[in-house]
């Protein structure tokens, strides 16, 4: 498998660079970047390596000797947990290292890692447990599994490709810790998962999910639920005014210290992206469900709805939504150049009940990715065409443009070895979020 990606021929580099330089700033990408392999092959060796991304979820390997496998991108690996403390998690790539073979096939359980192809085996610390068949001269130390970089953050696993490659978690880590804990990420468990496979380049699945211009005519459920579509799906001054007497309301009735609370970190090659914001669901509804009413216990601790959603950003392709019952954890994994994996994973908290009802919580963001499978499946279908040109992006999806002329001005520095200059960050509209910490953004030097 990996002989066949590196006998790839590969693309013009130069070619690449210009591309990029002919962008026209809040504008759409060109025709290349979301059908070209050869782009996403130079993706796969530049860009994906920078960035962390959620795996899995701690319950998943609940005791020592639990594993999963799971897909970091194009490549298997294996998360296990190795000892009974909280964070004592490891993960490997799923391979062999006496002749490659995939180490383990499935989910499981065991005091090691057994290879079934010769029995070589190796602790759940990553060393190598098999030595007696060992040539003469060879070191037992310098056979062990090969590590990838792993972070536990409340409860969230998240991995990266290459250690040298990733950029610092540190500050994501201390930055979104509190949230997670008060949303009781870390003492949740999984009601349901679904991966809706989506035939489009990653990018598009992406931009897609960072505006909601697209909210009315393609979510009429979610449009009806989200009291945030006043401003985020349409540019209506009345509208806007009603928004901000929602907000003032659910602010005097929650109080300054959880209005206040939000964190943001634009991120560049150096520091990884995060963000956290809270806001009123709207409309008197307590949670994120068809009625508006509970469908699972409070989590985190909470004695009380308030009627509030926390959104937190994780990286670039991770993403969590928070009401105060439930959590819906995103990963966007792509797969090809025109094929991304969009994964959704449904949490409550570990007492809730046991028969607790899995198509209610899931209800609302399921028929909405289902919709956006299909629309983005479209909108890849149409640039595929010989008619399509790049079109400009509305004040609605600044987000989006935002993020296109970051991943741009990414790809080129990495091309390039070259930083340009500071771009203006994206500032999230004021009366978007309650918090004033997730409305603003001081631009990196």
């Amino acid at each position: 498998m990996q002989a066949s990606k590196d006998l790839r021929s590969p693309i013009d580099r130069n070619a690449v660079v210009r591309l990029i330089d002919e962008h026209r700033p809040d504008w759409s990408l060109q025709q290349a970047f979301y059908l070209d392999p050869g782009i996403f092959a130079l993706e796969r060796e530049l860009w994906f390596p920078r960035q962390w991304v959620i795996v899995a979820h701690a319950s998943e390997i609940p005791e020592k000797g639990r594993y999963i496998l799971r897909q970091l991108f194009d490549e298997e690996i294996i998360v296990v947990r190795f000892g009974d403390g909280e964070d004592d998690i490891a993960a490997y790539y799923n391979v062999c290292t006496h002749r490659g073979s995939r180490l383990c096939t499935r989910d499981g359980r065991g005091r090691l890692l057994v290879c079934p192809y010769h029995a070589w085996s190796f602790r759940l610390t990553g060393e190598l447990q098999t030595t007696r068949d060992l040539p003469e001269g060879v070191d037992p130390e310098a056979l062990g599994l090969h590590k990838v970089p792993m972070k536990v953050v409340g409860g969230l696993v998240l991995c990266g490709l290459a250690a040298e490659s990733l950029p610092d978690i540190e500050p994501a880590a201390e930055g979104l810790i509190e949230g997670l804990r008060e949303h009781g990420v870390a003492s949740a468990r999984i009601v349901a998962r679904k991966n809706y496979l989506t035939k489009a380049n990653w990018k598009l699945v992406l931009e897609n999910f960072l505006e909601c211009y697209h909210c009315r005519p393609a979510h009429p459920e979610y449009f009806r639920v989200n009291g945030h579509v006043k401003v985020t799906a349409m540019r209506d001054a009345d509208k806007a005014v009603e928004w901000q007497e929602e907000i003032d309301q659910w602010h005097s009735v929650i109080g300054d210290a959880e209005f206040n609370k939000g964190a943001w970190e634009a991120g560049d090659l150096d520091t990884m992206p995060f963000a956290m914001h809270r806001k009123p669901i709207g409309s008197g509804r307590l949670t994120l469900s068809d009625d508006g009413r509970p469908v699972s216990s409070l989590m985190g601790g909470r004695k009380a709805y308030d009627g509030g959603e926390s959104g937190f950003r994780i990286g670039r392709l991770s993403f969590l939504s928070a009401p105060n019952d439930y959590l819906t954890m995103f990963q966007m994994v792509p797969r090809s150049a025109n094929e991304t994996d969009v994964i959704l994973t449904w949490l409550v908290d570990k007492d809730a009940d046991v028969d607790v009802d899995a198509e209610k919580i899931a209800w609302m963001w399921d028929v909405t990715t289902v919709q956006d499978k299909k629309i983005t499946e479209d909108n890849a279908d149409g640039i595929a065409s010989r008619a399509y040109r790049p079109g400009p992006y509305t004040p609605l999806e600044s987000q989006t443009a935002f993020f296109v002329e970051t991943y741009l001005s990414q790809m080129r520095t990495l091309i390039t070895g070259e930083r340009g200059e500071a771009k203006a960050e994206w500032t999230a509209p004021a009366q978007l979020f309650a918090s004033p910490k997730a409305a603003c953004s001081t631009p990196r030097r």
